[in-house]
């Protein structure tokens, strides 16, 4: 009975149709060939985790990026059960392969990030690499820029 091989070709033939559409003249293997441009437009934002000598910490945010490397956040924290409202200005990379990083200068210090962003842009996640804080999040765009 023929059943299994059947099956393992139509499971291949799914497959397959996952793997995001090249575009004529971008490298094959990349994911995220746009670079930083992958990330435009306006993303809400929210995540939280502990922060040492503050406690747990919980945010909500508004995120633009220009698709040239530059961001702005203005945001709300929960700072321990204290909360703040501001804007914080950034810079982020995306590689080619939808890894990145970004940086927020807050007002209570620069914050550092690792990020992965879907090669299509709509979403990105992200957790802080600064030592002896857990902070992860995502975002999600609401709006392309025009």
């Amino acid at each position: 009975m023929r059943i299994p091989s059947l099956v393992a070709v139509a499971a291949l033939s799914a497959a397959s149709s996952l793997n995001p559409t090249i575009v004529k003249g971008e490298e094959p293997d990349a994911l995220c060939p746009r670079g930083n441009a992958t990330l435009h437009g306006e993303y809400f934002s929210m995540g939280g985790g502990t922060v040492p000598g503050v406690g747990p910490v919980a945010f909500i945010g508004r995120i633009h990026f220009d698709g040239k490397g530059n961001l702005t956040n203005p945001f709300t924290v929960s700072l321990g059960g204290t909360i703040r409202r501001a804007v914080a200005p950034g810079s982020y990379t995306v590689n080619d392969d939808c890894s990145g990083t970004f940086l927020l200068e807050t007002p209570i210090g620069p914050h550092h990030y690792d990020l992965r962003v879907m090669p299509d842009g709509s979403k990105v996640d992200y957790i802080e690499t600064d030592s002896g804080t857990i902070i992860s999040g995502g975002a999600s765009r609401m709006r392309l820029d025009e």
